[in-house]
């Protein structure tokens, strides 16, 4: 990851919570939009389309990565320090976390 700077402008993946790049500007002093890319889902097969009725018409809207300075991402969006260590603690099965809660009772 290259180091970037506090003034420094970036645009940032709210969900990966990483730094995309640095931020691109047009002649007439306006940041760029950078358009997030989406993964397609599976094919759906001919004969799942007739029996599949959707529930509602999603549009497809365009959406951009939000942009700042790094300093005010990295608050954010927690990109560096313990705010990045503590999420893994989310995402830990039921039982690791009742391992755990036994050990240690008052753990974040």
């Amino acid at each position: 990851m290259p180091d970037y700077k506090d003034t420094d402008f970036v645009y940032v993946d709210p969900k990966t919570r990483e730094v995309k790049g640095l931020v691109e500007w047009t002649a007439d002093g306006n940041a760029k939009p950078l358009l997030m890319v989406f993964k397609e889902g599976p094919a759906v097969k001919s004969s799942d389309k007739e029996d599949a009725k959707p529930k509602r018409i999603i549009k497809n809207i365009n959406r951009y990565y939000p942009w700042g300075s790094y300093k005010t991402m990295k608050k954010l969006y927690k990109l560096e320090g313990k705010g990045k260590e503590k999420e893994s603690d989310k995402n830990q099965s039921l039982d690791e976390a009742m391992g755990k809660a036994a050990k240690e009772p008052f753990w974040d």
